[in-house]
């Protein structure tokens, strides 16, 4: 596996960002307490470009891999 950057983080006002590093997800909004779920969507962004998937695709399926998971985030929904 290559190096590189799952996440990015950016702080406001005492309050953590979390962005996944993929360029079809990088406009995914985390907090800190689902970074966990930021990670993953960056690496299932990686595997759905290797399919020919695109963002519109991810944005659908996410939320019911989280929920397949039993993840009870707002990312879930």
């Amino acid at each position: 596996m290559k190096n590189q950057e799952v996440l990015k983080f950016e702080w406001k006002k005492g309050e953590k960002s979390v962005f996944p590093a993929h360029e079809m997800v990088k406009n995914w909004v985390f907090n800190e307490q689902t970074e966990d779920e930021a990670a993953l969507a960056h690496y299932m962004a990686t595997v759905a470009e290797k399919s020919g998937m695109n963002s519109n695709d991810l944005q659908h399926i996410f939320p019911a891999v989280l929920r397949m998971l039993k993840n009870d985030t707002a990312w879930s929904k």
